[in-house]
């Protein structure tokens, strides 16, 4: 991870940029890709399938609050609200 971090100086569009090495990869590999290289199409697509992956296993389920917690957060919010808001409750 120190190699794929380390940063490069890149000329995009016309001017010098500092990247990572692994966002200066990415680059590489999408030109490629567009250019109709198959297998870096291959790769590219098969790096996003992974990339997007990981990050739905990583995101929280739809509900992480149980039922409790939900109460405890609604009992904290209407403490710490306004006086003048509380008297709707």
């Amino acid at each position: 991870m120190e190699a794929v971090n380390d940063p490069v100086t890149v000329t995009i569009e016309g001017k010098s940029r500092k990247i990572t090495k692994l966002q200066a990869t990415a680059m590489q590999l999408a030109t490629r890709a567009a250019t109709g290289n198959d297998k870096a199409i291959a790769k590219l697509l098969d790096w996003v399938d992974e990339i997007e992956s990981r990050a739905e296993a990583a995101r929280p389920s739809e509900y992480p609050f149980s039922e409790v917690d939900k109460k405890v957060i609604l009992e904290t919010y209407k403490r710490l609200r306004p006086y003048n808001e509380r008297e709707s409750d």
